[in-house]
């Protein structure tokens, strides 16, 4: 901190100290740096180990994401315990950590930016027609650059893992550790909110310092038309209604999960961080794993050994790339790679994910709006560096969520989600974001129309896809991404759910509240769509084959399941069949996705698996079968 106030900060009083104007930079500029300060973070200590070759970890996490820094933290808890952890990417930057500005991360350097192969049945309106699949590089992984929002799902998410053999799994098993994480501080700390909610743990969970009330009441007064709840708390017993997402903020910053667990640690003599440097194979010495082979950021490579477990925490594109670049995946798969085959395994099948819809556009015609004043954006940044508030504190409406069941409204649990965007008249700037990879045709065609009205985007998820894709090895080469078949749309009932949200959303607009307003949906013009009479069965599933996208939630690449089970590639401990001394703690272990976002379970996973591995290796001391 001290370093960049005097480098960056002190030109500000360079002659005219009694400068108003500049007295003003030099405030702006001290909270600017107040957001960039790196040293919060561990140090990077790649150049001690590739030095030290004689150097031996009891644990090598691979991956300091939402779980590998959970992970990380719990096992250097254990003071002769020596913690390696890998990391592909380096410390985040400040912009990550203003939460508007999560769009502009998007397809940086701290963004992995895969494009998935091509398929006609999605993605159809995006850049190259290909899906973009957004994964953090950075220390945080995609807790530093997604939209932030914790939601766990429902019980049935999980019970149902339960009950595909998975002992421990059921929600009443792993509430404790999605509680273990928090300091909840959007909800009162009373008995109702503490059995779903922790207060101890060191990440913060908080609402925005700032919202769209007017949108919100808006969507909440129709929603009271048709008697759809109204949640007061995300994250209970109560799965379906409207309702505002708790989001990993503190004071307005983004709070990464490398932040929130790493850096309180970061001076901790039992934890080694490896920043910029790529894990390209687990070291195996016939079916046990004792080291990974490293690739430092100059094109070096060393290995590191470790004498108890290597874990894989990477997520569920780089977690199961590298099993499959080990030797452990498909046997055939592999041997058209040019690896050997140590384990036959499933590894890169049953990937989900959940596809977002950003067709159905709400329009209306604002009497107040006006064009923005010159001073806005000068404004709104004054706002939030001097008092994190304003736009620039939120992540553009989409903590604004209902979940319903478009299908059978007196359901418990819910079908379909929504994440509502607004965007007001005049304002182009979420349109020109690089959050949905739009093709440039179809979105002047939108900025076009905000000349003239207030748009509201309800974006459907179905929340429960049956559609499973895979991944698969381009090639040997661990620089070389995977090929991601997403095949998200392969099943006929999945396309059927999510045009299903259509009526949902026509619903609302009947309600006395939208029609007061003079809202109507409005049929965007796709270029691919044309041919198609507006409001037709055939003009809305070209609309959806157009105008849907991947979110940042993938998951169930790395299946866990009973030994028994063909399809799993790690058991209820998370340990890889057939392998030793190796473990897989991410969501790509997700038998089936849940039915909220994924960063929450990826969490929990993190606290689970790492108590899973205390109790292994403390309980019952050091066990040849790990």
């Amino acid at each position: 901190m001290e370093a960049c106030l005097a480098a960056s900060c002190a030109a500000a009083t360079t002659d005219a100290s009694s400068s108003v104007f500049l007295q003003l930079v030099q405030t702006l500029l001290v909270a600017q740096c107040s957001l960039s300060d790196t040293s919060k973070y561990p140090a990077d200590r790649s150049e001690e180990i590739a030095r030290n070759s004689n150097i031996e970890f009891d644990f090598v996490v691979v991956g300091a994401g939402s779980a590998g820094s959970i992970v990380a933290r719990r096992l250097t808890e254990i003071e002769n315990w020596k913690v390696l952890l890998i990391e592909a990417g380096d410390d985040p930057s400040a912009i990550s950590e203003i939460p508007l500005l999560f769009m502009e991360i998007l397809s940086t350097a701290e963004d992995y930016a895969y494009d998935a192969e091509s398929d006609e049945l999605i993605c159809q309106g995006c850049k190259n027609k290909r899906c973009k699949w957004n994964k953090g590089k950075v220390l945080g992984g995609s807790s530093t650059i997604n939209g932030m929002m914790y939601i766990y799902g429902n019980d049935e998410d999980y019970n149902e893992w339960s009950r595909m053999g998975n002992e421990g799994w059921s929600y009443e098993e792993v509430l404790p550790y999605f509680k273990k994480s928090q300091n909840c501080d959007y909800v009162h700390n009373d008995e109702e909110s503490r059995k779903y909610c922790g207060h101890d743990g060191p990440m913060h969970l908080r609402y925005f310092n700032y919202t769209d009330t007017g949108i919100e009441k808006m969507f909440m007064d129709a929603a009271r038309e048709l008697n759809v709840p109204i949640l007061q708390n995300i994250n209970s017993a109560k799965y379906t209604g409207y309702g505002i997402a708790p989001v990993i903020t503190n004071d307005g910053r983004r709070i990464n999960m490398a932040e929130a667990f790493l850096s309180p640690i970061k001076d901790k003599s039992n934890l080694y961080v490896m920043k910029s440097s790529r894990a390209d194979a687990i070291l195996l010495d016939g079916t046990r794993a004792v080291g990974v082979h490293v690739t430092l950021k100059d094109g070096r490579s060393i290995d590191v050994k470790v004498s108890k477990e290597v874990i894989l925490s990477a997520g569920s594109i780089a977690s199961p790339q590298l099993l499959m670049l080990s030797g452990i995946g498909p046997r055939q798969h592999l041997l058209e790679m040019g690896i050997s085959s140590v384990v036959d395994s499933p590894v890169g099948k049953n990937l989900q994910n959940h596809v977002g819809w950003q067709g159905l556009y709400l329009a209306y015609k604002n009497e107040t709006a006006r064009p923005p004043s010159p001073t806005f954006i000068m404004d709104e940044t004054y706002q939030y560096l001097m008092h994190k508030r304003g736009t620039f504190a939120t992540n553009g409406g989409f903590h604004f969520v209902s979940f319903v069941n478009v299908s059978d409204p007196t359901s418990k649990y819910a079908d379909t989600g929504f994440f509502h965007i607004h965007y007001p008249q005049w304002h182009v700037d979420l349109m020109t974001s690089k959050i949905f990879s739009m093709a440039d045709d179809i979105k002047q065609g939108i900025i076009k129309m905000l000349k003239d009205v207030d748009l509201l985007v309800p974006m459907t998820s179905l929340l429960k896809p049956k559609s499973r894709g895979e991944l698969l090895l381009r090639s040997k080469d661990p620089a070389l991404p995977v090929k991601i078949y997403a095949k998200s749309f392969s099943e006929q009932e999945d396309i059927d759910g999510m045009l299903k949200s259509l009526d949902f959303v026509k619903k609302i607009l009947k309600t006395e509240t939208f029609v007061r307003q003079g809202a109507w949906l409005h049929h965007l013009d796709i270029p691919g769509c044309r041919h198609t009479e507006p409001d037709s069965d055939e003009y809305w599933r070209c609309n959806l084959r157009h105008m849907s996208f991947e979110y940042f939630h993938p998951v169930g690449t790395a299946k866990m399941g009973p030994r028994e089970d063909p399809t799993a590639v790690v058991d209820a401990r998370l340990r890889v069949h057939g392998v030793q001394g190796l473990r897989v703690i991410d969501v790509s272990i997700m038998p089936t996705i849940n039915s909220g976002t994924t960063m929450a379970p990826a969490m929990m996973i993190g606290e689970k698996g790492a108590d899973l591995i205390k109790q292994d290796w403390l309980n019952s001391g050091q066990k040849d079968e790990l």
